[in-house]
């Protein structure tokens, strides 16, 4: 007769294996944590600095062309315009208003130019503005600009300084011809002087 020795399994022997195959998924799911988890932390970092430079990136060239809404002729402005289509290349709202300014800037058969340009200038702030969370900036905020009338005096005294200096060199470059004509024509007597002695 041959010795069996039957292996009978009580319900303790179930919870105990039960509680160590849980105990090695644990083990094993924090070992993948403590591995994965210092690569997702580097990744949510670089993206939360990626958006946090482009909104900087946003708020400083709305910040530019709302301090110089009143000079939309300076240089400055005139760069951060250009910087739209990047800074704000995810926002459709503030690209179709810096379309429809550039496309009235562009056109010279509009009536009253100025005005057009400056409700455009206005609406693409507010939409720029809208953007940033900005939401209590009023377009009446938008319009009103200070400009000291000493930068005024100054911008109207170096227009006239410039119109002067313009003449000046026009009526110098007259003189000079006329100089030269004379200078050829008494040149010409004297040659024809000599030649008849």
């Amino acid at each position: 007769m041959a010795n069996t020795t039957e292996v009978v399994m009580t319900t303790k022997d179930y919870f105990e294996i039960a509680f160590w195959i849980v105990s090695l998924l644990i083990l094993v799911v924090t070992a993948l944590a403590v591995y994965f988890s210092p690569l997702k932390a580097v990744q949510i970092g670089r993206k939360l600095n990626d958006e946090q430079i482009q909104l900087k990136a946003k708020s400083d060239l709305f910040l530019t062309l709302f301090s110089l809404r009143g000079n939309p002729t300076a240089y400055t402005f005139v760069n951060a315009l250009n910087q739209i289509d990047i800074v704000f290349q995810d926002e459709l709202a503030v690209l179709t208003a810096w379309d429809k300014l550039y496309d009235s800037m562009n056109n010279k058969n509009l009536t009253n130019p100025n005005e057009i340009w400056n409700l455009l200038r206005t609406d693409l702030l507010s939409e720029m503005a809208i953007s940033l969370g900005y939401k209590k900036l009023k377009q009446t905020a938008i319009q009103k600009s200070y400009t000291p009338i000493a930068h005024e005096n100054d911008s109207i005294e170096n227009w006239n300084h410039q119109q002067a200096e313009k003449q000046f060199f026009e009526t110098g470059t007259k003189m000079h011809n006329i100089w030269i004509e004379n200078y050829l024509a008494s040149q010409q007597t004297r040659t024809d002087e000599i030649e008849k002695v």
